[in-house]
């Protein structure tokens, strides 16, 4: 295993050079991972990397998860999007021992990923999904609310994603990302159970 590789998966893309960046800020040389080499050195040399730090050129996620079965990194840090298909795949390729983090913001995803713990766990890997701000930005401002309180007996937060980013053609990551919460809907715990509900329903003034 490449003991110390952190692999930024979509490292070209507006949230891959941001993980990147902090990355290198902390004094942590990243591996970028994409699928265009000269997007991949361009991305490096605005990072500060020099022209001989390590990229992997592949595309898609069944040639990335061939990738680190094969060289073992440390850390995978996905940003290619398309979680529901993505994620099981790339982090099923971190097993055993390697460790998996990313954004996915849909139930298809977090259960595909769940449904990987106990293998994981035995393995000595760590999944970690929703880490993006479409959780700690509805989630966690909830958890932070109630903490030390009464159990409330109804809470509602209403969030929806941001397109105001940098120029040019919507990222394709980000693009699939509302496409997808489009059509799975809105969701509502009812009981203590995610619950399908009608996207844009109860409007409230």
């Amino acid at each position: 295993m490449a003991r110390n590789e952190i692999w930024i998966l979509g490292a070209t893309g507006r949230v891959g050079r941001a993980v990147a960046a902090r990355l290198v800020a902390a004094g942590t040389i990243p591996v970028l991972v994409g699928r265009d080499a000269g997007r991949l050195r361009e991305a490096a040399a605005g990072l500060g990397l020099g022209a001989d730090s390590k990229i992997v050129v592949a595309s898609g996620a069944d040639t990335m998860a061939a990738e680190i079965s094969r060289q073992r990194p440390a850390v995978v840090v996905n940003t290619i999007g398309d979680y529901a298909e993505s994620a099981a795949v790339l982090a099923r390729a971190c097993i055993p021992g390697g460790h998996y983090l990313d954004q996915a913001n849909d139930p298809a995803a977090f259960h595909r990923l769940f449904a990987l713990h106990d293998e994981a766990a035995a393995a000595g890997s760590t999944l970690v999904t929703g880490a993006g701000f479409g959780v700690a930005g509805t989630e966690a401002i909830v958890a932070r609310m109630c903490e030390n309180r009464p159990v409330p007996s109804h809470v509602r937060v209403d969030a929806i994603a941001s397109v105001a980013v940098e120029e040019g053609v919507l990222g394709t990551a980000l693009a699939t990302s509302i496409v997808d919460g489009f059509a799975g809907g809105g969701r509502r715990y009812e009981g203590g159970r995610l619950v399908r509900t009608r996207l844009g329903g109860e409007v409230r003034h």
